[in-house]
């Protein structure tokens, strides 16, 4: 009995290393190249991606070169450039291209790539690639993938007399009513301005009167009121007879500033003021009041020669522009 397990024992001993031919003949690479081709998911949906894995076996030494991008047309287009990954050995070459897409449209498709080239010593050989048609499904349900496009409408009549009347009218009103609002805003903006350099000029001048410092017994407050006006008017007019000046000083500017009437009737009412206020010189109510009427006049004087020079320069402007170019 011990005899008959010990020849049992031996038996399984050296039958064991038998399987290691197997296995190591099962890794050795194949010495002829394999393509194969192989796409994920098998029926896809439209959005979802597309991989594609080309997958290569060749001797070692082997170059190996893989199309760029799959011809796809317009319904499928790819997500990423080709990636390329290497699990090559020094037995073999074993290298996978992998080719992301994403189809846009449902219905068949064919994937056409061009052929792998596998060159070793020398000589090139061209592998197709056998690619199944891909069925792209939808993702709506199944009574609504029949899309059948609606009727064409039909052609626009075309619009009769009363409805082109209709639209000649609507369109009047809105550019009465547009040029309205326009008017009101420019009468608006015009309100809120402030006044021009007459008119404010013109204002203080009544106010000035209406306060009555001659009969109050303030002649010499009733002058400078109106020397004061006049030259708030000049110095916004012709800013070379500034309201800081004094008489002695208007007299040297003012000729020098084309000034249009004669100096001398500003700087008589000015240095008059000045004497006034300054030096309280004495001055009576008949003489004040013509000071006052001088001042006024000599500011609507300077009004109408400002008024006749701006019409002139405007005339002027339309002139060059209306003259022909020689």
């Amino acid at each position: 009995m011990k005899g008959f397990l010990a020849l049992l024992l031996v038996l399984q001993g050296t039958a064991a290393p038998a399987r290691a031919p197997d296995n190591a003949t099962a890794r050795a690479p194949s010495r002829v190249p394999t393509v194969t081709a192989k796409v994920t998911p098998e029926a896809p949906a439209i959005g979802d991606p597309i991989t594609i894995e080309l997958r290569v076996r060749a001797p070692a030494g082997a170059e190996v070169r893989f199309p760029v991008l799959p011809d796809t047309g317009t319904r499928i287009e790819p997500l990423d450039p080709r990636a390329i990954r290497d699990r090559s050995t020094a037995d073999g070459v074993d290298r996978t291209a992998t080719y992301r897409l994403i189809a846009w449209d449902t219905g068949s498709v064919d994937v056409a790539f061009s052929d792998v080239t596998v060159r070793r010593n020398g000589v090139e050989q061209r592998y197709p690639v056998q690619l199944r048609r891909l069925r792209i499904r939808s993702l709506l349900p199944a009574d609504t993938t029949l899309r059948v496009p609606k009727p064409a409408a039909d052609a626009l009549d075309a619009p009769s007399v009363r409805w082109r009347l209709w639209l000649g009218l609507a369109v009047l009103l809105a550019l009465l009513i547009a040029s309205y609002c326009r008017w009101r805003r420019w009468r608006r903006e015009r309100a809120d301005a402030p006044p021009d350099a007459i008119g404010a000029a013109r204002a203080a001048f009544v106010h000035a009167r209406e306060l009555n410092l001659l009969e109050a017994g303030e002649p010499g407050r009733h002058l400078l009121a109106h020397v004061g006006v006049m030259r708030r008017y000049l110095a916004e007019r012709w800013p070379v007879a500034g309201a800081d000046l004094t008489a002695q000083e208007l007299a040297h500017a003012l000729p020098r500033g084309d000034f249009p009437i004669l100096p001398a009737r500003v700087v008589i009412l000015v240095s008059r003021g000045e004497g006034v206020a300054f030096a309280r010189a004495r001055i009576e109510n008949s003489e004040a009041q013509t000071l006052g009427v001088e001042a006024a006049a000599v500011t609507e004087d300077l009004e109408t020669v400002w008024a006749a020079r701006r019409a002139e320069q405007t005339a002027d402007k339309k002139r060059i522009k209306r003259k022909p170019l020689s």
